[in-house]
C-alpha cells in the first residue's frame, strides 16, 4: 500500500477531508506541523526516517517543505501551490535549504491559476530551472485545494 506523508499548509489544519481521502486509499501520516518551531526540521526528518513514504504531499508552506524532503530523502512529491517564493516567513530548515539539489526523483507541481496567495506565474518561472519538476496547472482553481482537486490529482498520478 502507498504510504504518503501529508504536509498541511501554514494556516490549515491536519484534519480535514483531504486528509481523510489520503486515509482511505493509502497509508497516510499527517502530523500537525507548526512551521515556526525551531526543531521542525527534526522532526519532519524523523517523520521520514520512521514512515518512509513513497511520496510526500504538500500544501503552500507544507508543498514547499515537501519538496525540499523530496530533494533531499529523493522520495517523490506532489506539492499544491508550493511556496516556494512569497513566504510570510521562512521556517528553521538550516540542512534543507543549504542542500545542493541533485535528484531527478518527479515533483509535480499543481498551480492554481486563480492563486492570490502564491503567484502561479513567478513559481512557473522559477521552476523552469528545476529538470525534475512537472507543471500541472488548474483552471479556476485558487490558493485552497478543494478534496475534489487532490482526488484529481492523486488519480492522474499515483494511481
Amino acid at each position: 500500500m502507498l504510504r504518503i506523508l501529508f504536509l498541511h499548509g501554514l494556516e490549515s489544519s491536519n484534519e480535514c477531508p483531504k486528509v481523510d481521502f489520503l486515509k482511505s486509499v493509502s497509508n497516510c501520516y499527517a502530523p500537525k506541523i507548526d512551521y515556526t518551531r525551531t526543531d521542525l526540521e527534526n522532526n519532519l526528518f524523523d517523520a521520514v526516517e520512521q514512515f518512509n513514504p513513497n511520496v510526500i504531499i504538500g500544501s503552500s508552506l507544507g508543498g514547499y517543505v515537501a519538496s525540499l524532503l523530496s530533494s533531499y530523502f529523493n522520495i517523490e512529491c506532489i506539492a499544491f501551490n508550493p511556496a516556494i517564493h512569497s513566504r510570510p516567513f521562512d521556517p528553521m530548515l538550516n540542512k534543507l535549504t543549504s542542500y545542493s539539489d541533485n535528484t531527478n526523483v518527479r515533483q509535480i507541481f499543481v498551480l492554481g491559476i486563480d492563486d492570490d496567495v502564491v503567484d502561479p506565474n513567478i513559481t512557473k518561472e522559477l521552476s523552469k530551472n528545476m529538470s525534475h519538476v512537472e507543471i500541472e496547472e488548474v483552471e479556476g482553481l485558487g490558493h485552497r485545494i478543494p478534496v475534489e482537486i487532490l482526488k484529481n490529482i492523486y488519480n492522474k498520478y499515483l494511481l
